[in-house]
């Protein structure tokens, strides 16, 4: 039996937490993404699988406000990827006795899966950007049995996972205050605006090329990381730590660096990310978070370009009703849609995918991955060595200057 068609899978998981019989699992293919097998033995046919299917349904969503924000705790920013939203929405959470549920990478393994902490302590494991898709596991059950009890849940992930979790949630016929109400209600979810995402196969012939050009064995990295010298706004925040099995470490270029490079041009996602049904700017979930990139540099001072600075969206009026509380743990201001729209492609469609994406896979395995991503990339490559001269010369805070103002332009043009 066929649950949806194959390039529409996004792995979010229901299917596996609803089957009665535990005859669904997630395996991986060829490229390293997860798919769900069935176990024809164990099967019986019933059709829920198929019947719940996110991408087999259509889901309600709701117009996103736009807001500016970022934690309050300088110590939390510099741990985050950006604005430190997700910590401010854990801690209302927490602090109400409640639990959080997001994806955290196994240093040892470096699988990345779905888990629940009910502490503040924990929550560093949750932290960061983790840039290939999370296992969800069996964490919706665990979320069905914690709202019957009447426990106060946080759910973060993508928003595929988001529209998993709702349509196994609906199969159960949880009590609807507790999931969609406005006065009863115990879950709140919270999306981040996803780009797509890759598998760890792609990372794993990604470090395997670092560890022949440094000639030592990388014991862990960090997909996103803030250094005191530069900061979140500094290349848009996307930079590679990795640490060395001897204790050492390096922070790769945050314009060079092959994986953000080959990640940015959508060379390697997973085939349903190409077409999307959860962009846009109505959403699926009470919270969206992303990066405020685009943003004025005059809009704020040069501390929190350096910390971070994040863009929420709230989607419900149950989010909208938390405002004045999450006030107490972030800075919340208003903002016009159209001063982030522009720099966020999600909040209008799905990547392209590119002619390439056909063969990139097979070229990554039998190739060395930092001379694949030169070589398909080589445009970006002459871009950045010319923007680096130019910064060289004038400063890179001039220079971020000139170009808010080229952009501004072309978009006043673009929109006679």
């Amino acid at each position: 039996m066929k649950i949806c068609e194959y390039s529409s899978c996004t792995a979010c998981g229901a299917c596996v937490n609803v089957c009665g019989k535990k005859a669904i699992s997630l395996i991986e293919d060829s490229e390293g993404f997860l798919y769900p097998s069935i176990n024809e033995l164990s099967c019986i046919n019933c059709g829920v699988c198929k019947k719940i299917c996110p991408v087999n349904n259509q889901l309600s969503k709701s117009a996103a406000e736009f807001y500016m924000a970022w934690n309050k705790d300088d110590d939390i920013l510099q741990r985050s990827s950006s604005g430190g939203v997700f910590s401010a929405l854990a801690a209302y959470v927490l602090t109400r006795k409640g639990v959080v549920f997001g994806a955290i990478k196994n240093p040892d393994t470096q699988e990345v899966y779905h888990t629940m902490v009910d502490n503040i302590q924990d929550l560093d494991a949750l932290r960061l950007s983790k840039y290939y898709q999370s296992d969800t596991r069996k964490t919706y059950q665990q979320v069905r049995e914690l709202l019957i009890q009447n426990r106060f849940v946080l759910f973060t992930g993508t928003s595929c996972q988001i529209a998993g979790l709702y349509s196994a949630l609906n199969h159960w016929k949880v009590d609807s205050k507790l999931i969609l109400g406005t006065t009863k209600r115990r879950l709140i979810t919270m999306d981040v605006l996803c780009h797509g995402c890759t598998s760890k196969k792609i990372v794993d012939n990604y470090i395997k090329t670092k560890e022949k050009k440094y000639n030592k064995k990388i014991a862990n990295y960090h997909f996103r990381v803030k250094t005191r010298d530069t900061g979140w706004h500094s290349g848009g925040g996307t930079r590679m730590k990795i640490e060395f099995a001897d204790g050492t470490n390096t922070v790769e270029d945050n314009v060079k660096d092959t994986f953000f490079v080959g990640f940015n041009n959508y060379l390697f996602l997973r085939e349903s990310c190409y077409q999307c049904k959860f962009c846009g700017i109505d959403r699926i979930s009470d919270f969206t978070l992303a990066d405020f990139w685009g943003i004025n540099p005059g809009k704020v001072n040069a501390k929190q370009m350096q910390l971070g600075v994040s863009v929420m969206c709230v989607n419900t009026v149950i989010a909208m009703k938390m405002i004045p509380e999450l006030s107490a743990y972030m800075y919340i201001e208003a903002i016009d849609k159209n001063e982030v729209i522009p720099y966020n492609l999600a909040f209008t469609r799905p990547g392209n995918r590119p002619q390439i994406r056909d063969s990139i896979f097979t070229q990554i395995t039998n190739s060395n991955f930092d001379f694949v991503i030169k070589r398909v990339c080589w445009k970006h490559y002459l871009k950045a060595d010319i923007k680096q001269c130019i910064i060289k010369c004038i400063g890179e805070s001039k220079f971020r200057e000139i170009m808010f103002i080229v952009k501004k332009i072309l978009k006043g043009h673009n929109s006679l």
